[in-house]
């Protein structure tokens, strides 16, 4: 059976207030998703600041507690906090945002065959998170539609074919600001070892993160080619880069994935 959506559908966030939830309940009602007056946020904390401006939201403590049987459901919880509970919403259309709980796990625990998966990350916060998900068979067209416009609110969104891809993009999309963060932090060290101040240390490493962040926009798949062309150059950068791939930078960051992906198979099996 398809699942048409011909009105704007209750939907309840459970998680409301939380790392993510704060910032995607916002963002699907600033979208016109579904009113305020149709969206129940669950928590134990009670109201959000982060829901400033938006009248008629339902605050309970609990899924079991809305007055209206929400036509989606998400879960923006830590896995553990999923795993001592129970959601048990078997008609709704059910999205988890929440690393390492597989849809066998969502489903044994919502009783929801309509099940969809989704890794937002930190950006979030800011819109430009990059969210990939994946939707099981029951999910209609609509509910897919749905999912995307939702994931839009904090930025990109991209469909994946499997599980399996999900666990690797953990790391990968996951990380949010860490990667830059570790690199940061590397070149700050770096620069005061070569006898810099913090405070200038600081100040180029932010410029390189950030400035190239606006520079590589739209050309991450011209990556090589711009590596090459430092090498061919064969200046300055192209000796730190070559000295960089001598000392394993590439192996660095592929072990970095590979321990994130043992992580994320590691709690899945823990569900």
């Amino acid at each position: 059976m398809q699942h048409e959506i011909t009105q704007a559908p209750r939907i309840a966030l459970v998680g409301a207030s939380g790392w993510l939830g704060r910032y995607i309940g916002p963002a699907l009602l600033r979208a016109g998703v579904t009113e305020p007056k149709r969206f129940g946020a669950v928590n134990r904390s009670g109201p959000s600041d982060a829901y400033a401006g938006f009248d008629g939201i339902e605050w309970v403590g609990a899924l079991k507690d809305l007055s209206q049987t929400p036509d989606v459901v998400i879960l923006s919880l830590r896995p553990h906090e999923f795993r001592t509970a129970r959601f048990h919403c078997p008609d709704a259309l059910v999205i988890s945002v929440m690393a390492g709980v597989t849809v066998e796990e969502l489903r044994a625990h919502t009783g929801s065959q309509r099940l969809l998966r989704a890794l937002p990350n930190a950006l979030a916060e800011v819109g430009q998170s990059y969210s990939p998900w994946l939707a099981t068979p029951g999910v209609s067209a609509d509910e897919r539609a749905l999912c995307q416009a939702i994931l839009r609110g904090i930025g990109r969104e991209a469909e994946v074919p499997d599980e399996v891809a999900l666990d690797v993009l953990t790391t990968l999309s996951g990380a949010g600001p860490a990667f830059a963060a570790l690199l940061a932090q590397a070149l700050i060290e770096a620069g005061k070892n070569a006898g810099l101040s913090a405070a200038v240390a600081q100040g180029a490493a932010e410029n390189l993160i950030c400035g190239a962040a606006h520079l590589m926009a739209g050309k991450v798949g011209t990556a090589p080619a711009i590596v090459q062309s430092f090498l061919d150059y064969d200046g300055v950068i192209a000796a730190a880069l070559r000295a960089a791939q001598d000392a394993g930078f590439e192996q660095a960051v592929q072990a970095a994935v590979d321990a994130g992906l043992t992580r994320v198979q590691a709690m899945t099996s823990e569900g």
